[in-house]
């Protein structure tokens, strides 16, 4: 594992601890998700808000060395959105509260 991949994880984990939650990494096709490889795929085609709005999870599964057609482009979704989305927003300088704030127009 690399020294990035190491300190990414480890910066990670402590985002979550500071949330009051242990990160659990989840288990996608019988193996261990890539967090660090999610993210930077995701980030590669765009990140998350391009990647949702353009429909590409399936792309980004199959980047990622994932079998096409087991629905594992939603499972990334799902887990990106739960583990590395908020984390990259509380990188960004965007609160928690504030994404989950309703919208007024």
């Amino acid at each position: 594992m690399t020294r990035v991949k190491l300190d990414f994880l480890d910066q990670l984990g402590k985002f979550w601890e500071l949330q009051g939650s242990a990160l659990r990494i989840p288990v996608v096709d019988g193996k261990l998700l890539g967090v660090y490889a999610l993210s930077k795929v995701v980030s590669s085609e765009g990140g998350f808000e391009v990647v949702t709005k353009e429909k590409k999870w399936s792309q980004v599964g199959n980047r990622m060395g994932y079998q096409p057609g087991k629905g594992t482009g939603s499972l990334l979704k799902l887990h990106y959105d739960r583990i590395l989305y908020p984390y990259e927003l509380f990188q960004s300088g965007v609160s928690l509260m504030e994404r989950n704030a309703p919208r007024i127009f």
